[in-house]
């Protein structure tokens, strides 16, 4: 697997019932059991002055019975936890060996 890879996913805004597609940079350091997800920006503008979101770091585990992705500071589960974690899931199986 490479050390880092590009993943696109689309953030929802529920009470306005749209989406905006973003793109991230996704590391794994070293074995660690997480991943870093850093330079977050709008997919259509990525040349952006400023990132959409802070950097964040999710770890796929096991809660009440499945494995979800959590944030690695809370352990908690979040929307945009679940969705990077999706993106991530759909990159490594398509680039499986």
């Amino acid at each position: 697997m490479k050390q880092s890879f590009n993943i696109i996913f689309r953030y929802p805004f529920k009470e306005k019932n749209i989406f905006i597609e973003l793109t991230g940079k996704v590391t794994r350091p070293g074995a660690a059991s997480y991943y870093m997800v850093s330079d977050i920006r709008f997919a259509k503008h990525p040349e952006g002055p400023y990132d959409a979101f802070p950097e964040i770091k999710v770890q796929q585990r096991q809660l009440h019975g499945e494995m979800v992705w959590v944030h690695m500071d809370t352990q908690k589960e979040s929307e945009l936890s679940h969705i990077v974690g999706q993106a991530i899931d759909d990159y490594l199986a398509g680039n499986a060996s």
